[in-house]
């Protein structure tokens, strides 16, 4: 099969989870954010002045006061933020103004909704503009962005965190909530995941722990077919489709089009990169309402895992400036059309696998975290064999990307039926299916 470089509609993606289901959700929860912000934003002190000196200052978590005096007093790092809000009228207009809302956000558990990932909504317009771009791809503002973020996760893993799941319309085990999420299985929330549902919260602990919520019979809900096919490579992650990529290059020009996968950065110059030029990338999206946790796609051993730092915010500079779709508008916002730029740059782990089968050899399981939802974990060990359909790790906090990748010889075709989708219903890949076939085992 050829190279198949899908581009899901602004539809597509907000069945997804990542987009608004209408622009009269954005616009009510950016208006009522503003009424609480705005004021006190202004309050704050300005660049040299202790942020607890000022007595009307508005409360702060202390990563994000630091994040503050970071921005302040680095000169450059303080011009790329001046100017990415320099044409901004709409809330949040000011950098002021984004630190109370990630103040906010990350004292809160994500409720169920119509709006997508918080952050990314109050960020989308200061991630399309040149100094967004050069800001969110410098690694020392990462480093604090990844601070911030880890004070989420520790509100996430937390008790308090479980106030989200209940029945309200905005809880998570809602009807409508529910319903999203049991869209691709055949059998109720509670015969489908582990979970107590005549106990609070239904059992979970935290809101991480509803997020990775595990199978109760994987076996019947997500089989593995036969697992002695070592020809069989399955889907690693619930999600959809978004690229299928033959010949990939060992560096390509990620500046130019977001299209190119860069071997010598998606795989973080690993010494096996030139075993991979002239092979295979198969990418695809999670649904935030889905599954997160990453399967083996292959039979084989665990060679290596790596942690990649990288950014969190920055889409592809390709798509710098182009339009944001509007109510009526069916196409992808850029940042949601910087996919394969995200597998080249952004917080990922890389799960190295030496695959039983000698013609498929090593192959490469890539978890690609997206704006907030950037936190990837491995849960196996170098040296551990593992099965298709085995766990080998998990997202955090929600929906993610994945890709999967070959080397030449291992001959992998696309067997999944790509011609009845659409840029509004891209294929679903679920978890343990077969999606593709390699060479034979050589005899």
């Amino acid at each position: 099969m050829p190279t198949i470089n899908l581009r899901p509609s602004a539809e597509a993606f907000r069945r997804a989870g990542w987009l608004p289901l209408s622009q009269e959700v954005y616009d009510n929860y950016m208006k009522e954010l503003a009424k609480q912000m705005i004021s006190p934003a202004k309050k704050m002190p300005g660049p040299g002045t202790l942020y607890d000196s000022v007595g009307t200052a508005p409360e702060l978590i202390e990563p994000i006061k630091e994040f503050k005096d970071f921005i302040e007093t680095n000169a450059v790092v303080y011009t790329d933020v001046v100017r990415m809000f320099d044409k901004i009228t709409e809330f949040p207009s000011t950098y002021q103004e984004m630190l109370l809302l990630f103040n906010k956000i990350f004292r809160e558990a994500p409720e169920f909704g119509a709006l997508g990932p918080p952050m990314y909504m109050a960020m989308c317009k200061v991630m399309n503009t040149e100094g967004g771009f050069s800001a969110f791809t410098k690694e020392v503002f990462n480093r604090y962005m990844k601070k911030m973020l880890k004070t989420w996760e520790l509100y996430l893993v937390s008790k308090d965190s479980t106030s989200v799941l209940n029945s309200s319309d905005k809880g998570w085990f809602s009807a409508a909530a529910i319903e999203a999420m049991m869209k691709y299985y055949n059998r109720t929330f509670a015969e489908v995941f582990i979970c107590k549902p005549n106990e609070p919260a239904w059992g979970y602990t935290s809101y991480e722990d509803f997020f990775n919520r595990r199978f109760s019979e994987p076996e019947v809900d997500r089989p593995t077919g036969d697992i002695k096919d070592l020809t069989i490579v399955s889907a690693a992650c619930e999600s959809d489709l978004y690229a299928f990529q033959k010949d990939v290059k060992k560096t390509d020009e990620l500046f130019i089009k977001d299209e190119a996968y860069s071997l010598v950065h998606l795989l973080a110059n690993d010494e096996s990169v030139d075993s991979f030029v002239g092979g295979t990338v198969i990418q695809s999206f999670l649904n935030t309402t889905g599954y997160h946790r990453w399967h083996a796609p292959v039979n084989g051993v665990i060679k290596k895992i790596v942690e990649v730092p990288g950014t969190y915010f920055a889409q592809a500079p390709s798509t710098i400036g182009d339009p944001i779709p509007g109510p009526k508008d069916n196409f992808a916002p850029p940042y949601l059309k910087s996919l394969t730029y995200f597998a080249n740059t952004a917080a990922r782990t890389l799960i190295f696998i030496q695959a039983d089968n000698a013609s498929i050899g090593l192959m490469c399981f890539v978890g690609i975290g997206m704006t907030e939802i950037s936190s990837c974990q491995a849960t196996v060990f170098e040296g551990q064999h593992v099965n298709r359909g085995d766990e080998l790790g998990m997202f955090h906090f929600g929906g993610s990307s994945s890709a999967l990748v070959f080397n030449k010889g291992a001959n992998i075709d696309l067997t999944i039926n790509v011609t009845n989708s659409s840029e509004d219903e891209p294929p679903h890949l679920a978890i343990n299916a077969k999606i593709a076939s390699a060479a034979a085992p050589p005899s």
